[in-house]
């Protein structure tokens, strides 16, 4: 599945920490007031420890880290400024962050963006409307911290992408946003459809105040392209076929895995056994080759000594073979994922 002759690529989860309740994360239980599910450690990633655990031979292997997680948002990590620094600055990584922008100061984002200015390192701001509207999913976020924060990172000269999930509530203010996003200086704006939607269209949640919502998926055309949301579901959640040649696995494509909060190390974020509302694919195939879990966690194990285990090179590609994985079916068989749009600014 890894192939150490070429450039590897880590999507990260520095930490499990974050601020916001927001309903479709895995993080969010969304039976009891969009609090935490029960699992959430509070634990990260220092930089004394991605000093030890990237040695800098390893590291000469590495083109690029997403710092991204499937329950915290990487800016929340203490140490993130100096381990970007650590990372690009010594060892010229490039470094992708994706972030809800609702936390710190403006002149932590000054710094960062200083920090990215002039590499190929950016960041994305996941912001789902404009002021009436993002907090409505982005559940606590705070709309004049995130444009001050943003506005501080662009004025440091880093290159920010706008991201923006379309539903019902805010579709109508996708140019306005793709409007604000030029005159703030962003680079793109990306319009997504997300795949979290489930069968009929709506999405229920106990909101914090303690009363019952719903989120509804977006119904507009998207104003640079013919298609519409509803058509671009039906092409990403038709199967591709049966067996092996329906697993076409995007993590052995791009030479990339991930690595969660804990230390666990899997092919990607989707198949991760922290997924602590629906445990991922990982367990399945760690319990097929008759392993340990813990032999798979860089905290205990060197990461190149991990990639060549032969869960990745054997077990895995043998239960694509026979169909048995599940997630693995729907997000790299059936392209179950979310659908993502670069609009022109």
């Amino acid at each position: 599945m890894f192939d150490d002759r070429r450039k590897y690529k880590i999507h990260w989860e520095l930490t499990d920490l974050c601020n916001l309740k927001c309903p479709m994360c895995p993080r969010t239980d969304i039976r009891n007031r969009c609090r935490p599910v029960k699992g959430i450690q509070h634990i990260q990633f220092y930089l004394e420890d991605v000093e030890i655990l990237l040695p800098a031979p390893f590291l000469m292997k590495v083109e690029r880290i997403d710092f991204c997680g499937n329950f915290g948002d990487p800016c929340l990590a203490r140490d993130f400024a100096d381990i970007c620094e650590w990372l690009q600055n010594r060892h010229g990584v490039t470094l992708m962050v994706s972030t809800n922008g609702s936390m710190r100061r403006p002149d932590w984002w000054r710094r960062l963006g200083r920090l990215f200015a002039g590499t190929n390192s950016w960041l994305e701001f996941h912001v789902d409307g404009l002021r009436d509207t993002n907090h409505l999913y982005r559940i606590g976020a705070k709309w004049d911290k995130i444009q001050a924060n943003a506005a501080a990172f662009i004025a440091g000269g880093g290159r920010a992408d706008w991201h923006f999930i379309r539903f019902r509530h805010n579709q109508h203010q996708v140019e306005e946003a793709r409007e604000t996003a030029r005159r703030m200086g962003f680079s793109a704006f990306v319009a997504t459809e997300t795949g979290r939607f489930p069968e009929g269209e709506r999405f229920a949640y106990m909101h914090p105040e303690g009363d019952w919502r719903h989120l509804e998926q977006a119904t507009v055309y998207d104003p640079d392209t013919s298609e519409t949301p509803e058509t671009a579901r039906r092409t990403s959640d038709r199967p591709a076929g049966t067996g092996h040649s329906a697993i076409d696995c995007k993590s052995a494509d791009k030479n990339r895995f991930f690595i969660d909060a804990a230390g666990y190390l899997a092919p990607c974020c989707w198949v991760s056994h922290r997924d602590l509302q629906r445990p991922g694919d990982m367990l399945r195939a760690v319990a097929a080759a008759g392993k340990d879990p813990a032999l798979f966690n860089i905290r205990n194990r060197p990461i190149e000594e991990i990639l060549k285990d032969n869960l990745f090179s054997k077990i895995f590609p043998e239960m694509w073979r026979i169909d048995s994985l599940t997630t693995c079916r729907k997000k790299c068989g059936w392209r179950h994922r979310n659908k993502k749009i670069k609009l022109k600014l």
